[in-house]
């Protein structure tokens, strides 16, 4: 069941992801984790299309008459590896977190990270 309130908007390797995750037994911090795992998810993906030269995925220049633009790309790599931990991290804290729910009510169901 979707955390009520704001619904995060995400794209398509965040939702893929919020399927996989989603649980309707999942409490409100479980939700929280899965939502920013998701947005992490979209937001590595972002940054491989940034690091494999699309670079209609990082900037748009509008030029006007006589102007000079510069533009400057800082660490894109460094943030992607810094990025790729903390995801990591998360996806095992929501391994933790399903875990004890399925423990304290009693659940045997499979883990559902254990395909990812």
């Amino acid at each position: 069941m979707p955390c009520s309130g704001a619904v995060a908007v995400l794209g398509e390797v965040g939702e893929r992801l919020r399927e996989a995750l989603e649980d309707e037994n999942d409490d409100v911090p479980t939700q929280l984790l899965i939502t920013e795992a998701c947005r992490m998810a979209d937001r590595l993906h972002r940054l491989d299309l940034i690091l494999s030269g699309d670079e209609d995925t990082w900037m748009r220049l509008d030029l006007g008459k006589d102007s000079v633009i510069e533009v400057r790309v800082t660490s894109p790599l460094q943030e992607s590896r810094q990025l790729s931990t903390v995801f990591r991290q998360l996806l095992a804290e929501i391994r933790r977190a399903k875990a004890e729910q399925a423990a304290g009510a009693g659940e045997t169901q499979g883990d559902v990270l254990a395909g990812l």
